[in-house]
């Protein structure tokens, strides 16, 4: 017991966070780490922390546009949307459909984008299949699903690690083991169903359904989509056909022995009640068994499913956009504060910023990082946060820094940005 116990802690030590470009700590606790560690005095934090929070309020800035325009295209496909139309003099149907046409694209690919800003990577429908095959390895539950039912489907992970999950064997239920169970720390879900009426503007196929989970087992992932439906497997199935199988055994034997005792005609007088309620009981009884188990298995899957909920449809929209903006803002507090309080006057590559970032992270927090230094020092440029000469990177100087970051603002203010888009 021990020694499984290692192994299942080694498993969950050793899953695959850390090799992920996410960073997941608060920007708060990241803070308070570089100002203990900086050795500044009072006035260089002070100006140090107003840099860093400019810089954050200038990336909530720069989401706040894409978050707008994609909460608007979703407009169209929200199913819990009750928001008033505005009245105008083309008439309203028109209208819908010819913005919702070009919306759905652009809502797909801005969704694509979001995730990929979030650090989210994509599943296929051969990943799919083979939760399908997997899905009952734990729960004892046979989920089907049909590729063809759906007219856009999306899935985008993040986190693949190990889960642990409650097991016991059929043999011993009341003996009940924590298995680790591979899964994924956070699993996106993009879905519009086709239409199975056409002619039918009301129907399921209107609507993208958004959703987001946390912590979910891949031999669960097949219950998240719409119209997955729980298979019952041998054992239950046989449970469900044995009393229909023996009454039908017992009747068919009763003819028999009457058929040997009192001949054909005077059988038929004596039994077909008898047997027709027999075989109504029967089928009631298996029938009844058979609608139990599916609500059973029905009640199982909502209820696995209902704590790894994070969020729907435009409420997904809205966490994604805000995770992606604080997932920036760390890359570029942990960039520019390595490049200023550590890098040599010469300067370091980026594969040397990548390193020690990591390293510099290792030490402070329980979790390894793979730091994006792609997109890091991209978006250090794009601040004017750094110089390169040559292959060479440097921090400027703050005060350098935040007359340009006070610039960028004064820019992201004004009239021309803020009321271009509703003045053409």
């Amino acid at each position: 017991m021990l020694f499984r116990a290692v192994v299942w802690e080694l498993l969950l030590m050793a899953n695959h966070r850390h090799l992920e470009h996410s960073i997941l700590v608060r920007k708060g606790d990241l803070l308070k780490l570089i100002l203990n560690d900086c050795g500044f005095d009072s006035a260089g934090k002070k100006d140090l922390v107003l840099l860093l929070e400019t810089v954050s309020a200038l990336l909530f800035m720069e989401f706040a546009e894409p978050l707008e325009a994609m909460k608007s295209e979703y407009y169209f496909f929200d199913p819990d949307s009750n928001y008033l139309p505005l009245i105008t003099k083309q008439p309203p149907s028109d209208l819908s459909v010819s913005e919702s046409l070009s919306s759905l694209e652009a809502l797909e690919a801005g969704f694509i984008k979001l995730l990929e800003h979030a650090n989210f990577r994509r599943v296929t429908w051969e990943n799919v299949h083979k939760w399908e095959q997997d899905s009952s390895k734990y729960w004892g539950l046979n989920v089907e699903i049909r590729q063809e039912e759906f007219d856009r489907l999306l899935m985008y992970y993040r986190g693949d690690t190990f889960l642990l999950r409650r097991s016991a064997k059929w043999w011993i239920p009341w003996k009940q083991d924590k298995v680790p169970t591979p899964g994924y720390s956070r699993f996106a879900v993009f879905v519009k169903m086709k239409k199975k009426h056409p002619g039918n503007s009301s129907t399921v196929g209107d609507h993208v359904f958004l959703k987001l989970f946390k912590d979910l087992p891949k031999n669960e992932i097949p219950m998240v989509f719409p119209g997955a439906k729980a298979r019952l497997n041998r054992l239950d199935q046989s449970m469900i056909g044995y009393p229909l199988v023996t009454g039908f055994g017992l009747v068919l034997y009763n003819i028999i022995i009457g058929f040997l005792k009192v001949g054909i005609v005077a059988l038929v007088g004596i039994t077909i009640w008898p047997l027709a309620l027999a075989f109504g009981g029967y089928g009631y009884r298996s029938y009844y068994n058979y609608v139990t188990k599916r609500q059973n298995y029905e009640l199982r899957m909502t209820k696995n499913l209902y704590f790894q909920l994070l969020d729907s449809n435009a409420g997904v929209i809205s966490r994604l956009m805000d995770e992606a903006e604080e997932q920036q803002s760390r890359e570029v507090m942990l960039g520019y504060y390595c490049l200023l309080k550590y890098a040599p006057e010469k300067g370091w590559t980026s594969q040397q910023l990548d390193d020690f970032i990591e390293l510099f992270f290792a030490q402070h927090f329980v979790k390894k990082i793979d730091y994006d230094v792609v997109d890091g020092i991209k978006k250090l440029k794009s601040l004017g946060l750094v110089e390169e000469s040559d292959t060479m990177l440097k921090a400027i100087p703050i005060e350098n820094a935040l007359q340009k970051l006070q610039a960028k603002w004064a820019i992201q203010l004004s009239e021309q940005q803020v009321f271009s888009k509703y003045s053409k």
